[in-house]
């Protein structure tokens, strides 16, 4: 049986002025972060730093969990890994991890705001969480390639989502996480 198509929430197939405002809400939302800790962290505040109307924001994003993930999913899909190309497994392999550890690095707030925001029930949430689950399976996936099976895939899935959620929490850094990860994966290939 083939693979279903991507489920997907009708809020994020926008164009034009719709995608622009979306955009800045998704902005809006990382600068809030800097001066507002999550748990108090509202649309309404976001829609006022986006300046766009409380009304606007609801449009497009359900909750703040939901509006955080869209902004995760969005820094996710939009780059790509180093050493993607190699032909060395090790090479791609930590090029995937590394690209995957830092997506939030440079916001350590987001990335915190992104560890809570994924385990809402939101609906619209619940679609980017396996929407972004299955990105970095192809991802983790297609840099293995032939050199290692499901079971290796599988266990840098489990070592990077342990290693985000020890960031996530604060245990460590991002950039900590990645060098952490870039140590582990050799001896996952002996």
């Amino acid at each position: 049986m083939s693979d279903p198509a991507p489920a997907e929430s009708a809020r994020r197939r926008l164009s034009g002025k719709r995608a622009e405002t979306v955009q800045r809400l998704a902005s809006a939302a990382v600068v809030t972060l800097r001066t507002v800790r999550y748990p108090d962290l509202t649309l309404p505040m976001v829609a006022a730093e986006a300046g766009v109307a409380r009304a606007t924001a609801y449009t497009y994003f359900s909750s703040r969990e939901h509006l955080i993930a869209e902004v995760y999913w969005r820094r996710l899909t939009a780059g790509s890994p180093e050493g993607a190309d190699s032909p060395d497994v090790l090479v791609r392999v930590v090029g995937v991890l590394r690209y995957l550890a830092l997506v939030a690095a440079d916001e350590p707030a987001f990335g915190h705001a992104v560890s809570a925001a994924l385990h809402s029930s939101d609906p619209d949430v619940e679609l980017l969480r396996t929407e972004i689950g299955r990105h970095i399976h192809r991802l983790i996936a297609a840099a293995v390639g032939a050199d290692g099976d499901a079971q290796i895939v599988f266990l840098l899935e489990l070592l990077y989502t342990g290693g985000i959620m020890r960031a996530g929490i604060g245990g460590a850094s991002y950039p900590e996480v990645a060098d952490q990860l870039e140590a582990a994966v050799p001896r996952l290939f002996r």
